[in-house]
């Protein structure tokens, strides 16, 4: 008789309806397989599987209603998913499972492909939003490579490698020593140099790398040397050329497989962009600060970091000078020789200005021919020898100009903070009066 609330199943029914589903129907307990109506050896494979692992939870979870179960078919060389619709049912009288077995295998690596790349797509996301946050290019290094290993998860060790003309030379580093930072690796002992014969235009799969005299072993971070038995590594290319390379290594044979290779494709293109726009960004910032023809800072720059130095000043009572500088006859040497010529010597002048200053001073182009500072531990008398020394040198030391030779020459004046004033246009006024003054007594 049929168990109360379960389906009845007889084998001769299955048997009579054998050609009309296109699916895989098989009806299995503890005991294995009691009937299968196609001669599918993956689908049998599989419910031996479940039989010898897991048949009571599984059974325990049946309902009345068809449930729905994804399984991968284990020890295969090809990734094989199967789907299985399955009811507890009385099957000739005895309690078993009849299921639906349907392939799954290409849907379900699409749907693992989608995960991988949303999951490294949102790795490279938090690289691509830390570019405005990280003005210094190491941290950014070490976040790409952090989140490189974390998409990549056979991988235990991982470095970056920046190219430095016939060397590559290690900017970051994930499982290494610290000692591997000052490692400098010729180009051409590179995996990645070797594996594509020096053209290093392409990710290269190292699977089972033997020891030898370009792969001996490397100090870890637990203070082992130990050999690194397969790496993916990737080129970086900006602007065409071979900017680096990105490393990810493990100690195992075998560790990488064809979804890796794809991960480290769409690392190495995110990567590539990332560096190009945290590069662009740098020369953005750069810019927002410097002067392009002297490498002063500029004057909005210069403006701007007035107002925190004069509150820091105030609020530890220390003082300052500001000095203002402007070149002499710059108008009459354009007009004689070009404004190529007057960029040098505006230029010459900025680099002694930046030689002889300290690290804590602040120097900028306030204007086409007016350098500005502020100078710290120097009073007004010290300055004002060294600014006349520095003016005789200048002259002493002119810039040739084919059969020509010009003159570079200053004039200065000096206004003290706080006793002249605190105010920036103040302290501008007096040191501009006392510039021009310095110029006349110099017969400019």
């Amino acid at each position: 008789m049929p168990t109360k609330n379960k389906l009845y199943l007889s084998s001769e029914k299955l048997v009579s309806t054998q050609n009309i589903s296109p699916y895989c129907r098989v009806v299995f307990n503890q005991n294995g397989i009691l009937f299968s109506d196609h001669d599918c050896d993956y689908c049998n494979r599989l419910v031996n599987q479940i039989v010898s692992n897991s048949y009571s939870t599984f059974y325990l979870k049946q309902k009345l209603d068809f449930t729905s179960h994804d399984y991968q078919l284990l020890n295969t060389e090809e990734v094989k998913w199967y789907q299985l619709h399955s009811k507890s049912i009385d099957f000739d009288g005895v309690d078993a499972i009849f299921a639906y077995i349907l392939n799954i295998t290409d849907k379900k690596i699409a749907e693992l492909e989608i995960r991988r790349l949303s999951r490294i797509r949102s790795l490279m996301l938090e690289v691509t939003n830390s570019i405005m946050k990280n003005d210094e290019i190491e941290v950014f290094y070490s976040l790409i490579l952090r989140n490189a290993l974390a998409a990549i998860e056979k991988s235990s060790l991982g470095s970056i490698f920046i190219r430095r003309d016939k060397h590559f030379q290690c900017v970051s580093c994930i499982g290494f020593h610290e000692s591997v930072m000052d490692f400098q690796l010729p180009v051409q002992h590179s995996f990645l140099y070797r594996a594509t014969d020096g053209a290093m235009d392409r990710i290269t799969h190292l699977k089972d790398i033997q020891p030898s005299d370009l792969n001996y072993p490397i100090k870890i971070d637990t203070g082992e040397f130990v050999n690194i038995k397969s790496s993916l590594s990737a080129p970086i290319i900006i602007s065409g050329e071979v900017y680096g390379m990105i490393n990810i290594d493990s100690l195992q044979a075998n560790a990488f497989d064809d979804s890796d290779v794809k991960s480290m494709e769409f690392l190495r293109d995110n990567i590539e962009i990332a560096i190009t726009n945290h590069m662009l960004f740098q020369e953005k910032s750069h810019l927002a600060k410097y002067d392009r023809l002297t490498g002063l800072y500029n004057r909005h720059f210069f403006e701007d970091q007035y107002e925190f130095i004069k509150e820091k000043a105030q609020r530890y009572n220390e003082t300052f000078n500001l000095v203002m500088f402007d070149v002499d006859e710059l108008k009459k040497i354009n007009d004689l020789y070009g404004h190529f010529i007057g960029d040098q010597v505006i230029r010459k002048i900025a680099l002694e200005m930046q030689t002889s200053s300290r690290k804590s001073d602040i120097i900028a182009r306030f204007g086409g021919d007016e350098i500005i500072a502020i100078l710290f531990a120097s009073d007004a008398d010290e300055l004002h020898k060294k600014f006349t020394n520095l003016q005789n040198k200048l002259i002493e030391n002119p810039i040739d100009f084919f059969d020509e030779r010009i003159h570079c020459s200053f004039s200065f004046g000096i206004a003290s903070f706080p006793q002249e004033g605190q105010e920036f246009e103040d302290l501008l006024k007096i040191a501009d009066a006392r510039m021009y003054i310095n110029k006349a007594n110099r017969n400019i």
